[in-house]
Formats: C-alpha cells, structure tokens, sequence
C-alpha cells in the first residue's frame, strides 16, 4: 500500500473499499488472478486467566479467504504447528487452492 500512495492507499489508514477494487482489477492488469491470492486473518488473540492456577491461556485462530468476503478457518494441528527454536510459533500449511500469494491481516474485513 505504501508503494501505491499516489493512487490513494495509505498503509496507516484502513480502506476496505480501495483495496477490493485493487484485487478484483489486479486480474485484468495482469498482475495477478483471484486464484493466486489467499487471505489469511490471524483474528483478535484471546487472552484468558485461570482464576484457579493463575496460567494465562493464548488462543490464536486462522481463517482464510479467497475473497475477503467468506471465512473459513485454517485448522493449526500437530505437526504442522511448532514452537522453533527461538520460541516462536510456526505454522506450515498447504491450499488446494491455486495460491500464490498470501494476505495476512489481525483483523477481518468488515
């Protein structure tokens, strides 16, 4: 977006409307197709607190989109989630989808 500020993006501000219009032109400028992008939402964490123990509990969801209209979630299962070595979470995934490019956005498009 920032790359695109002359256009009226603003990497700063939310546009829903701007960007639709971006990715369902990309198609016919040739930059991309639909099938090649998959939106990713990482969603609102949910933090929560054992009263009992004191253990908090960090609860992290994906959903995908190919639209930015319908979500679906992205299960994050053993093995293909993992804490590496630095102590960060990996997820590694595959789509049957023709993706090529990959959106990650905290929250969903309203």
């Amino acid at each position: 977006e920032y790359k695109l500020r002359a256009l009226g993006f603003d990497w700063q501000v939310p546009n829903t409307d701007l960007v639709n219009t971006y990715y369902d032109n990309a198609g016919s400028a040739g930059l991309v197709t639909a099938a090649q992008v998959q939106n990713l939402n990482v969603g609102t964490p949910l933090l929560q607190r054992d009263s009992a123990t004191g253990e908090f509990t960090l609860t992290i969801g994906v959903n995908q989109s190919s639209d930015l209209r319908q979500w679906t979630p992205l299960p994050m299962t053993v093995p293909q989630t993992i804490i590496n070595s630095q102590g960060k979470v990996e997820f590694r995934f595959t789509t049957p989808d023709n993706a090529a490019f990959f959106r990650l956005q905290t929250q969903p498009a309203p």
